[in-house]
């Protein structure tokens, strides 16, 4: 069933509503660390409270039930009348969970379907007061059979049950306030007592909602004909009197009647001669009148929501002023007019400082992907029966929000490989001499036009003899060529497709495909892998991606007359050798550099269509252009003819007739006004070698 709601109202609420249910995951996990944090319990409540109200306003029941449910366990916890456990713990992230499944219903414009109801009833369970229980335990069997009465109600929490909420949201239009109104005339401030409940009526209740959504008139002053306070010059109010407010609306303030007297500046002396009890805010309207001016502007006028398309047709453009100045640039140091090369520098400036500025607004924290993790490792660690940590670092770190969206999984992958192969039990760390609590750290920083992420745990580490061992059981070694490996180049075997240390697959790893999806994603988007382990120390994991895929340096190089583009992030060195030199090994041209073996490939072979062109002459052997490229994490040497120099480059796609063609990434427009295409460089090494 679709969503009967206004879309602007919508598209705000799942705004808000998706950024809240980002920041609670993290206040979850961070609350089984300081389960005693009141800042960390109210603002969990406040959490589930807004994402109620807003779902109510949407007239989303099944959200609003959830969420309902979820926010009176942490009223309990918050009033010290439960302690926090690992079971209520996992009774609360199974309830975040289903409302992250109901927000992306909501998101798809469906009306969700209404939660477990054994999860509704394992939060009424720890929603009331340890000791005072009245409802069954999630753990016994008659939980199932609650009627949805002992769900509902909170002996000592003081809140209205789901049916009054409905009908009070329901009261929130001016119609329906002004027929109350009518019907049931609040009571006079002269009262001189409080109720003895603390319970409000249905036209308090209103006046109340009213004052917090700056439409009423002040507390006891809901009748229409009432004179507003003359203090009251805004109708904005404090967080403290919020708080208040809300305090009344959960039924823990001093009644309406105190509430009342002292916002009615005659009815003080009536008060005074009732029992002393704690003002509530005595001087509110006075504060709202003084504070107002200070709030020179709303925080929300200092930010624009914008689609993302309109971003992405903003970069597309500033891409071809790129070009443009890489063109204006090649005809300046051309010219010998000094105030033509002085206009042109210019324009090289501008042009540099607009393209950072708008890559700025496509950027996004790194945080985004990394508040996922600790709850992955809090779950798994539960799993397991590990003891483990999670340390981040960098969070603040922005790239393209694009990549944010790419490493998701492989993060994920890596992250889950570590904390299974990597962290041992607690019993072995704590017999080889280590912390019973394993430590798996994910830090992020820029290096450049790079950004740098860092998988590391301190954990078994991984065992060169073994990973060989098991090349060679699946086939995808010889015993000569596994001897022959380093240290190194065996730990990139991780990487291998079906290559796994584990003797047994379990739900976590152990299939041999997460490595290999890494891998390939990685190289998809023009990074580079590195591998790092010791034997009982831990190991580490480095990947290296470009900051945006949106504009690309590179490296532009010949091969007889056409020019092609090597991306720049992939490129680790440029030298001249006599390659004439070459041994081959196992079939393949190699070439020795720095006691370190390079598998050779000439370029020209590959992409000159002149079959007659395609060979190099000895002369062209003996100072050849060697330009070292990383493909995930392994190195290879191309042979080209030229190397033209780095440029900025905007990638265009290839044309019908080139569309699929393998080994191309794309095409540019170059400085001297010519098309070059772009290398991809793991498909054409796929596709001319057969080497992933």
């Amino acid at each position: 069933m679709s969503l009967d709601a206004d879309q602007d109202i919508l598209q705000d609420f799942l705004v808000e509503a998706g950024e809240i249910l980002e920041l609670l995951s993290e206040q979850l996990v961070d609350l089984e660390q300081s389960p005693n944090d009141p800042d960390l319990l109210n603002a969990i409540f406040r959490g589930f409270h807004t994402v109620k109200g807003g779902a109510g306003f949407l007239q989303i029941t099944p959200l609003v039930e959830c969420c309902h449910n979820a926010e009176n366990v942490f009223d309990t916890l918050r009033k010290n009348q439960r302690q926090v456990t690992p079971e209520l713990m996992d009774t609360v992230l199974s309830a975040l969970d289903a409302v992250n499944e109901m927000f992306e219903t909501v998101r798809s414009d469906e009306m969700p379907e209404d939660a477990d109801p054994a999860l509704i009833d394992a939060l009424a369970y720890y929603a009331q007061p340890e000791g005072e229980e009245t409802l069954s335990s999630p753990t016994e069997e008659a939980s199932a059979n609650q009627s949805p009465e002992s769900s509902e109600t909170i002996e000592a929490g003081g809140d209205i049950t789901d049916t009054e909420f409905e009908s009070l949201l329901n009261a929130l239009s001016p119609e329906d306030r002004a027929a109350m109104e009518k019907e049931s005339p609040a009571p006079k401030a002269t009262e001189t007592a409080a109720p003895a409940s603390d319970d409000i009526t249905e036209d308090e209740f209103d006046a109340l909602l009213d004052e917090l959504h700056g439409k009423g008139k002040g507390p006891g002053v809901a009748p229409a004909n009432k004179p507003a306070a003359p203090a009251a010059s805004s109708d904005e109010i404090t967080e403290d009197e919020f708080d208040a407010l809300l305090d009344q609306l959960h039924g823990k303030g001093k009644g309406p009647g105190v509430a009342k007297s002292e916002a009615k500046p005659e009815a003080a002396p009536k008060a005074a001669s009732a029992p002393p009890q704690p003002p509530a805010k005595p001087a509110a309207p006075p504060a709202v009148a003084s504070k107002a001016p200070a709030r020179k502007e709303p925080i929300a006028d200092t930010t624009v929501r914008v689609d993302t398309s309109r971003l992405d047709e903003i970069m597309n453009m500033v891409g071809e002023l790129v070009l443009v100045r890489n063109r204006l640039v090649r005809l300046g140091s051309d010219s010998a007019d000094a105030e033509l090369a002085k206009a042109v520098g210019n324009l090289d400036v501008v042009t540099a400082d607009l393209q950072s500025s708008v890559m700025k607004t496509r950027m996004q924290p790194i945080k985004k992907v990394f508040g996922r993790f600790p709850r992955i490792i809090r779950d798994l660690s539960r799993s397991m029966k590990k003891e483990m940590v999670l340390e981040m670092i960098g969070e603040d770190t922005d790239l393209d929000k694009n990549l944010v969206e790419a490493l998701a999984d492989p993060l994920v992958h890596l992250v889950r490989n570590s904390a299974d192969h990597g962290i041992e039990m607690p019993d072995v760390r704590e017999k080889n001499g280590k912390d019973r609590v394993g430590k798996v750290i994910l830090s992020a920083e820029q290096e450049g036009d790079h950004i740098l992420l860092t998988i590391a745990d301190d954990g078994a580490g991984m065992d060169p003899e073994v990973l060989k061992r098991k090349a060679v059981e699946k086939g995808q070694l010889d015993q000569d060529a596994a001897d022959r490996l380093t240290d190194q180049e065996a730990f990139n075997l991780i990487f291998a497709a079906g290559l796994t240390t584990k003797e047994q697959a379990s739900d976590v790893s152990g299939r041999g495909v997460g490595m290999d999806v890494v891998k390939t994603k990685i190289s998809q988007l023009n990074g580079t892998l590195n591998v790092w382990s010791e034997l009982g120390k831990g190991s580490k994991i480095i990947i290296k991606v470009p900051l945006t895929l949106a504009i690309m340096p590179t490296l532009m190089i010949k091969l007889q007359d056409q020019t092609f583009a090597l991306p720049l992030v992939n490129v680790d060195e440029i030298f001249q050798l006599d390659v004439s030199r070459a041994n081959k090994i196992d079939g393949h041209e190699v070439i020795i550099i720095r006691d370190r073996t390079l598998p050779l490939f000439y370029l020209r072979r590959w992409l000159v269509r002149d079959p007659a062109k395609r060979e190099i002459s000895k002369e062209e052997m003996q100072d050849a252009h060697v330009v070292v490229v990383a493909i995930g994490n392994q190195q290879v040497g191309f042979v080209v003819d030229d190397l033209i120099g780095q440029e900025e480059v905007v990638i265009k796609p290839l044309g019908t007739m080139l569309h699929g063609t393998p080994g191309l990434a794309g095409a540019t427009i170059t400085g001297d006004g010519r098309i070059a295409l772009i290398l991809d460089i793991p498909g054409l090494l796929n596709h001319y070698t057969g080497r992933r």
